[in-house]
């Protein structure tokens, strides 16, 4: 929910300091290290903005990666997109018929993964809805009147495969930020230990808490004035309501999305079942 514009402009000026400290010969033996630098944001994916900034590795190395992960995150945003009109999940919400439908490889998969979550949650996470859903062996669909709603599930996807990329390349010390509201740490920033990631008060007042983070990846999920009533309990059909956020940190981006989303739902009673089915995972509860 805090937005990291100024984190990224504050990070690029931190870099161009040092390199003019390098250029003129001032500064200390560590300012005179040029890091290596590479910036790049998307204006518009899976309704949001993503930002990256890489630090310490050649363009040379990130770029190709880059490359290969925009493809591929363009790809799932044409076929998650429920908005579009084209992409599979629109369709298949569009259809006239909602039984024995035959659906992709790719998005089946996706499906499955997307119902393991269900099972993990209790039923607090559900594309479906909470609707009787099936999918069958061979990939026929029966929506049972739901309709597919990725929401929740598609940013934490893109940032584990984000987050496989990085690692198979090698790049150390990276941020991403999926809309303010899903953060992939990758190591630490290169004059620290760490990345510091601040959640805001989106009411007003400013900041509320902030993490430290190192190869781990946060989710803050909650209402705000402007957006409110958009987490919907699947087994009552009731919106989140209230002036409150939930931020999990968690090693797997994904599971920090899903689980961000079950507790903006879940009742103080089923928070311990919550805690054993994501053991890694680390979550805070801002009442605003």
């Amino acid at each position: 929910m805090a937005s990291r514009r100024q984190f990224f402009k504050d990070a690029l000026a931190a870099t161009a300091a040092v390199s003019l400290a390098a250029a003129d010969g001032s500064g200390s033996a560590r300012e005179k290290e040029k890091p290596a630098l590479f910036q790049f944001s998307l204006p518009r994916v899976m309704g949001t903005r993503l930002e990256f900034l890489a630090v310490g590795t050649p363009d040379a190395i990130v770029r190709p990666v880059w490359d290969a992960f925009y493809a591929e995150l363009m790809e799932l945003d044409a076929m998650l997109n429920r908005f579009n009109g084209y992409g599979e999940v629109a369709r298949l919400n569009a259809a006239p018929s909602q039984e024995d439908v035959p659906v992709s490889e790719p998005l089946a998969a996706l499906l499955r993964l997307a119902f393991s979550y269900r099972e993990r949650t209790g039923g607090l996470f559900d594309v479906a809805g909470g609707k009787p859903v099936t999918l069958s062996a061979d990939n026929r669909l029966t929506l049972g009147g739901a309709t597919l709603d990725f929401g929740g599930f598609a940013k934490g996807y893109a940032l584990r495969l984000w987050r496989d990329r990085l690692r198979a390349a090698g790049i150390g010390c990276a941020f991403t930020d999926f809309g303010g509201s899903s953060i992939l740490a990758t190591g630490h920033h290169p004059y620290g230990d760490c990345w510091k990631v601040g959640v805001t008060n989106p009411y007003g007042g400013g900041p509320v808490d902030e993490w430290s983070l190192r190869d781990t990846s946060l989710s803050t999920s909650g209402n705000a004035p402007s957006y409110h009533g958009h987490i919907v309990h699947p087994r009552t059909g009731l919106p989140a309501e209230g002036r409150r956020l939930v931020s999990v940190c968690a090693p797997d981006p994904l599971d920090a999305e899903v689980l961000s989303t079950a507790l903006m739902l879940a009742a103080p009673s089923e928070e311990n079942a919550l805690a054993s089915a994501f053991p890694e995972a680390v979550f805070r509860r801002y009442s605003l």
